[in-house]
């Protein structure tokens, strides 16, 4: 029997899961919001979704939800969406532009300035008003950061800086020459999937499943076929969790459901890795596949314990996009497949992960090794590790 991935390291041993309550469980989900995604850093998009000053995101995060709006300055600036009034959600869409440099609360009109949040307008309300002063009231501003292209987001006043988080540079050298930082979104879809945040990231860490799940996937890069490593060569961090290379199938010159090229290689992609697939993980959420011609990832954004809403991104070369000679629509449809399979999987997963049966949970297996890493970074970061 071939091993899939080419079998595991010398350390993985079997581990127990995380107990089935930890997937479902109120209190459980509260103490990660608390001690894992209000203390990390959070992709939050690209820069090329906000290029115009006035264009905002937003992103919902349980029950917080965030700004991230291209200044007057230039500059990307991210803020809690809530008006400082009597609380209302001031962007109320997925992206939007904000008039006149200021962002309006759709309530009673306050009006924020979009460079440094400041409370600039507030209707009726004389200036010289006793016992209220304007500048005693602007947004909730969140550090935020820029790398590679992506925005970064932390609600933690005190978290170090992005850079030493990811602990850059030498985690990402092998990554650099897909030049992330030059490429633009070509689609984008987002899904909804009723299933722990957790579990979604566990599946994508391992491919145990591609073969019984993934017939498109497993066509175009068998996993029973080695995988090359960079665990040696490039360290990892707390948060950086390499996943090495997938080699594609005989026939298949692309990352795609039919493997017939669609678009010109990137030009720093030579060799046998113009025939491979990388991967990579951020936590606690974020996967990247970086193919010869394109690259796709996914973020995760926990709305409840069992409802994740799920954002893909699939970026390719702006002449690319510009040309009416190239297509997209393999690698979207390729993704597309291969993550809605994903979701119906994990859907599964947490029902059984809310039965009695499995209140102790279950078993990881050494085939489960990154699984088992990211079970050690969660119950890290839980005990303030």
């Amino acid at each position: 029997m071939k091993l899939i991935e080419g079998g595991w390291p010398a350390e993985a041993t079997v581990k127990s899961t995380l107990p089935g309550a930890s997937y479902y469980d109120a209190g459980y989900f509260q103490q990660e919001m608390r001690e894992i995604w209000l203390k990390s850093w959070l992709l939050a998009g690209r820069v090329e979704e906000i290029a115009q000053v006035g264009d905002y995101i937003t992103r919902d995060l349980e029950r917080e939800s965030i700004i991230c709006v291209r200044g007057q300055d230039g500059a990307i600036h991210a803020y809690a969406n809530v008006c400082r009034h009597r609380g209302s959600r001031i962007c109320v869409e997925d992206h939007g532009h904000a008039n006149n440099h200021m962002l309006f609360c759709p309530y009673h009109s306050w009006g924020y300035h979009i460079d440094d949040g400041a409370l600039v307008r507030t209707p009726n309300i004389p200036d010289d008003m006793d016992g209220f002063d304007r500048r005693n009231y602007p947004l909730q501003r969140l550090k935020v950061a820029v790398w590679q292209g992506f925005i970064w987001v932390n609600f933690d006043v005190e978290a170090p800086s992005l850079e030493e988080w990811l602990g850059l540079p030498e985690t990402f050298s092998p990554y650099y020459r897909y030049h992330l930082d030059e490429l633009a979104v070509g689609a984008q879809k987002t899904y909804f999937v009723h299933a722990n945040w957790k579990l979604i990231m566990e599946n994508a860490l391992e491919c145990y499943h591609c073969s019984t799940i993934h017939p498109e996937l497993s066509r175009c890069t068998p996993p029973t076929l080695p995988r090359h490593w960079i665990h040696e060569v490039v360290p990892e961090t707390k948060v950086v969790k390499h996943a090495g290379a997938m080699d594609l199938a005989a026939g298949f010159e692309r990352l795609g459901i039919t493997g017939v090229p669609e678009r010109p290689l990137f030009s720093h992609v030579t060799g046998g890795d113009a025939h491979r697939v990388f991967y990579f993980f951020i936590f606690p959420h974020v996967f990247v596949a970086l193919a010869s011609d394109y690259v796709f990832f996914f973020t995760l954004w926990p709305h409840q314990p069992d409802l994740t809403v799920t954002r893909g991104y699939w970026l390719f070369e702006p002449a690319v996009l510009d040309s009416p000679a190239y297509g997209i629509d393999d690698a979207v449809a390729f993704w597309d497949i291969t993550n809605q399979q994903d979701w119906i999987a994990s859907e599964r997963v947490q029902k059984g992960n809310e039965s009695r049966a499995y209140a102790n949970g279950g078993v990881l297996i050494p085939n489960d090794w990154r699984v088992a890493k990211f079970k050690k970074y969660v119950e890290d970061a839980l005990n303030g590790v």
